[in-house]
């Protein structure tokens, strides 16, 4: 406080002037303003401030009047307006908590089979989102872990040679159907799956689906298992946290818990010649993680761990099938031992590029390189050696093309083929079957005795 504030503050005079403004509300008539006389300007500036740093100040002088029933205006006043206050209050809050509930809030679900006439059916049972709450990380690590697996497995070689390797795999039934990859089992002829709690049991391979990369095993106990609650994929977000649970670099790492975020959600990939959709995270995936969980901040799977990205200059690129996805897949697996559903063409291809195109003198489109014996393109009289030009009435020029076309359609619909056989073009309406795993490819003799008379172009490029 300066000096011109102390002694303003001091001042009795100017006291009296602070009350008389403060009740200046209580005013009936303007009429009743009047300046101070130069007596009483003096009287109560004197002192204060030097003549050099006077001020030029106006202050009325109001005459008090009293009114009667003020006290209880304000009284009734200041209810009301707290009533007001809280009733607003009351309602923005019960709307975020709302909001907040609603907003991102994953509903899970659980896989349940039945025995109905000794074939499982399969229901999912969704659970309410009434109640749950975000968790720790060491909440959410000890409750998942324990349904998280170690997928052993071991395949028979050349001369008694036996080749071992490992995975992950995840409980989704409290009676032991488990899920993991297919690139995890294949070619297995012994797999072991063994517990957190030290538990080990011989798995039997229910089905496998190598365009999803996905798996279901089986495992007999004698009691229930822990087994996970799934997740919706569908409501991930960019930058939310995510968990992976698995058994990096074989037995002496399970259970390992890496910690990240969702780098990217719907990504498409080319694993392994198979185009699919994956969640991306920075979360550490390594070899032996595949087949384990991805799991978000309510404990949920949201996805199946399925691959990452390698290389001296690469760090964080880990990749996850997820679960919105993955959960039709293995129903469809535990309930027909296959993905049922799934159009078949019936055939093998290679694509005829620009390059092949000119040094050959063929058409661009696809090379049929095998045909499905009794298979719907076999039934249409496409043979190994023809060349797809056109599926459906538009120009292909890779197999992509055709499985685009093709997955557009169902079991039982017909597509029209033209194709180029010996110079000529020839359409073939092929009926769709549906794709069995049962279901291999054989190389069906054709025109030119089964010899492929691009072979040696082909090679030169790898193929």
């Amino acid at each position: 406080m300066n000096d011109f504030e102390r002694k303003f503050d001091s001042n009795e005079e100017l006291s009296d002037i602070e009350t008389d403004i403060e009740n200046s509300n209580e005013i009936e008539d303007e009429s009743e303003f009047f300046d101070l006389d130069d007596a009483e300007y003096n009287s109560a500036m004197s002192g204060t401030v030097s003549d050099k740093n006077a001020l030029s100040i106006y202050k009325p002088k109001v005459k008090k009047v009293r009114h009667k029933g003020t006290l209880l205006v304000a009284v009734i006043s200041s209810v009301i307006t707290a009533v007001i206050c809280c009733s607003v209050f009351t309602f923005v809050v019960l709307n975020m908590n709302t909001t907040v509930k609603n907003q991102n809030v994953p509903t899970g679900s659980k896989l349940s089979v039945s025995k109905n006439n000794g074939n499982n059916s399969v229901t999912q049972t969704v659970v309410s989102d009434t109640g749950m709450t975000l968790m720790s990380v060491p909440d959410i690590y000890n409750t998942v872990s324990p349904a998280v697996v170690s997928v052993l497995c071991t395949a028979q070689g050349g001369y008694g040679n036996a080749a071992t390797s490992s995975g992950s795999g995840v409980i989704l039934t409290a009676d032991g159907y488990i899920a993991t990859n297919n690139h995890v089992i294949d070619g297995a002829s012994i797999i072991t799956v063994k517990t957190i709690a030290g538990q080990s049991f011989d798995a039997t391979v229910v089905g496998k689906d190598e365009r999803t990369d996905l798996a279901v095993l089986k495992v007999s106990a004698q009691q229930e298992l822990p087994y996970a609650e799934i997740g919706d994929s569908s409501s991930l977000r960019v930058g939310d946290m995510a968990l992976a649970i698995g058994n990096p670099l074989r037995e002496e790492l399970v259970s390992t818990l890496t910690v990240g975020y969702i780098s990217a959600i719907d990504r498409t990939m080319v694993i392994d010649q198979r185009q699919m959709t994956m969640i991306q995270t920075d979360a550490a995936i390594n070899p032996g993680n595949s087949g384990g969980a991805l799991i978000n901040m309510y404990g949920q799977v949201i996805g199946i761990t399925t691959a990452k990205s390698t290389g001296y200059d690469v760090e964080g690129l880990g990749f996850a099938i997820p679960m919105n996805e993955a959960v039709p897949v293995i129903e469809s697996i535990i309930q027909n031992g296959y993905v049922t559903g799934r159009p078949l063409v019936g055939i093998t291809g290679i694509d005829i590029t620009e390059a092949i195109s000119e040094a050959n003198d063929i058409p661009r489109g696809v090379y049929v390189n095998s045909v499905i014996e009794g298979g719907a393109a076999d039934n249409a009289g496409i043979k190994k050696g023809d060349i797809i030009i056109k599926c459906d009435g538009k120009e292909v020029k890779s197999v992509d093309d055709i499985n685009e076309i093709r997955d557009d359609h169902m079991v039982g619909d017909k597509i029209e083929f033209v194709v180029s056989r010996n110079g000529k073009e020839i359409k073939c309406s092929v009926k769709l079957q549906e794709e069995k795993p049962s279901e291999k490819i054989e190389n069906t003799p054709s025109n030119d005795g089964g010899k492929n008379p691009y072979s040696d172009f082909f090679s030169y490029f790898g193929w």
